[in-house]
């Protein structure tokens, strides 16, 4: 009998070798370590009802030198009406640094719907290829997005030969007063997303796994926290560039951050880390680009929040489910309160505070001036992070079940509805009627009707999109 264990053993380790095997064959070769990245996105420059669909079975870009470097292979099928006020991402690709000149996208099949069904097109010549110009510059180990754009309406010549009219729409940087940010945990750089356009329009390339973000008080620089190379990456927002990094040299995985402005200058202030293994909070100073203080607090503390007014902070402790507020002013330990299980978000309201526990599917709410629980309440999926906004509403991502819960002003539920894969950070356009979430188990955004309580579009953005943070001047 044991003799039989071993040879099944065997049998099962060499199963496993040969599958580990495949995997590997088939995994994308290694690139270098200074490749850029180029995120190829694609949407549609017309409103229009015109049915067209075109496959695409290569793209390639062309070198400074005029050789033409493959960029993926199809096939891909372009449908126009899929692309109506929508964004698609064709590929995310690492890219030797430098000029490239072109793209060219080679088509094998076209058509458009007519009366009687989709009708065969004449495909580009020669060979279905289509070339476009571009200024594409990518610099080592940075993270650049660019976009083809392309009418269906203008895209047939003589009636019946394809020619797409596309053009590329290069990353440009600018002063941008509409902004949204993602960190994409899995993949290394923040997306950056147009809100009027409802486009990714750039990417930042910036350190591992980043996670929590804060902005500045004038709006001008984004504080990213990368948990893996402990660190915070100063990112211009408006050229779309890291400025500078700051070490973080105690503190084990750092997750979440917030700022507090210096009163006399409100370009600097004080970052407080969470660093969720070693129990603490990390008090960097923005103008000295060091730590000036850790602040031990409770156990595994994760979700982070300022209240600028109180010059206060609060943290949320998973494992020993309490709430530690710390004075801004002098950075110490004010008090700590116990609340639910597994507090892992928090949300910082009109005099009160929300702490959302995943593990009871119960929201704490705190009076920071009474320094105790008020009052509980109630939602149907286990609440992980949440927002305020929209006259006093709530917004309850509930991450383990993929839901997003709408409650009213008076704390009401007023309904649940699916969202994408575990949604987690969440960001509020009052002006658009919109509401971002980020999906943790996925590569999307979704955008809400926070009036209809429904889900409208998604857009593709990194792996593993964590925080959300809006931009609005």
């Amino acid at each position: 009998m044991a003799l039989k264990k071993i040879h099944l053993f065997i049998v099962l380790s060499c199963l496993l070798f040969i599958s580990c095997g495949n995997l590997l064959v088939d995994a994308p070769s290694p690139h270098s370590p200074s490749a850029a990245r180029l995120l190829l996105y694609m949407h549609s420059t017309s409103s229009a009802s015109t049915d067209m669909v075109f496959t695409i079975s290569e793209i390639k870009l062309q070198a400074e030198d005029n050789s033409w470097i493959k960029l993926m292979d199809g096939p891909i099928d372009i449908k126009s009406t899929a692309l109506v006020d929508r964004q698609i991402l064709l590929k995310e690709a690492a890219v030797e640094p430098g000029l490239y000149k072109g793209l060219k996208i080679i088509i094998s099949k076209a058509s458009v719907k007519g009366r009687d069904g989709y009708v065969s097109l004449a495909l580009p010549q020669p060979d279905g290829e289509v070339v476009i110009k571009s200024n594409i510059r990518l610099q080592r180990k940075d993270s650049f997005a660019a976009c083809i754009a392309w009418d269906p309406e203008k895209s047939i010549e003589k009636g019946f030969i394809f020619q797409p009219a596309i053009e590329i729409e290069p990353q440009t940087p600018s002063a941008r007063e509409l902004l949204l940010f993602v960190s994409n945990s899995a993949s290394n750089y923040i997306s950056i997303i147009d809100r009027s356009l409802e486009r990714v329009v750039g990417a930042v390339t910036v350190g591992d796994r980043p996670m929590g973000m804060a902005l500045n008080a004038t709006q001008d620089r984004l504080y990213v926290v990368n948990s893996a190379s402990r660190n915070i990456s100063i990112v211009d927002v408006s050229r779309f560039s890291v400025l500078d990094t700051i070490q973080l040299t105690s503190g084990i995985e750092p997750v979440d951050i917030v700022i507090i402005p210096d009163d006399r200058n409100s370009i600097e202030g004080k970052l407080y880390i969470t660093n969720r293994i070693s129990n603490d909070v990390s008090v960097v100073n923005t103008v000295a680009k060091r730590i000036l203080k850790t602040i031990p607090v409770g156990t595994g503390p994760s979700a982070i929040a300022a209240d600028v007014v109180r010059k206060e902070i609060y943290v949320t402790n998973e494992r020993s489910n309490d709430l530690s507020i710390i004075n801004a002013i002098d950075d110490s330990l004010i008090v700590t309160i116990k609340v639910d299980n597994k507090p892992t978000g928090i949300v910082v309201g009109k005099d009160k505070i929300y702490v959302f526990n995943e593990g009871s599917n119960r929201i704490s709410v705190i009076s920071p001036s009474l320094r105790r629980l008020i009052s509980n309440i109630v939602v149907e999926g286990p609440p992980k992070r949440g927002m305020q906004g929209f006259s006093g509403r709530l917004f309850v991502a509930n991450t383990a079940a993929n839901t997003l819960t709408f409650l009213n002003s008076q704390e009401v539920v007023t309904r649940t509805v699916p969202a994408g894969a575990k949604p987690v950070g969440l960001a509020g356009d009052e002006k658009r009627n919109r509401l971002y979430v980020t999906n943790y188990g996925d590569y999307t955004v979704s955008l809400f009707d926070p009036i209809g309580e429904k889900m409208l579009k998604e857009l593709f953005v990194g792996n593993g999109p964590y925080g959300a943070v809006l931009l609005e001047r």
